[in-house]
């Protein structure tokens, strides 16, 4: 009685210890720097530092905080914002099917790449994100 008893026991830790480590490594994914592309926004992310949004309209919000902007700073937000979205519409377009939604890898071009490097220059708020821009999902919502 006590073998099949520490049998089960065994077996019930080994499962625990699986399924322990598929949600660590769920949550190293999320936690990772990245660029999310959906149609209404696109938000940066880098832990431990709040998420960043850039609207269509060119805002930059930092924390759900909107961050002043002069309008040649917003006009260079809203093409970035632009230009991601073509690449996201793009990419979805030859994307295969997903029953699970989950967003697609996006390869950024020169054009985004020139706007990112400006953006990141100018607008200081936004420098500690620059390594998040190493990796852009766009997402099929």
């Amino acid at each position: 009685m006590k073998k099949i008893f520490l049998a089960a026991l065994a077996v019930m830790l080994c499962a625990s210890l699986v399924a322990c480590e598929k949600q660590s490594a769920a949550r190293a994914e999320r936690s990772k720097p990245r660029v999310s592309v959906t149609s209404q926004v696109v938000q940066i992310r880098r832990a431990p530092a709040p998420n960043a949004d850039i609207t269509p309209e060119g805002k930059l919000r930092i924390d759900d905080i909107e961050v002043p902007l002069p309008d040649n700073q917003r006009l260079q937000l809203q093409q970035l914002f632009g230009q991601l979205q073509m690449l996201r519409q793009e990419t979805l377009a030859s994307a295969p099917a997903d029953p699970d939604n989950r967003g697609v890898k996006l390869q950024s071009n020169a054009q985004i790449d020139a706007l990112r490097d400006q953006v990141l220059v100018e607008i200081v708020p936004l420098k500690p994100y620059q390594e998040s821009f190493s990796n852009i999902s766009g997402e099929r919502r």
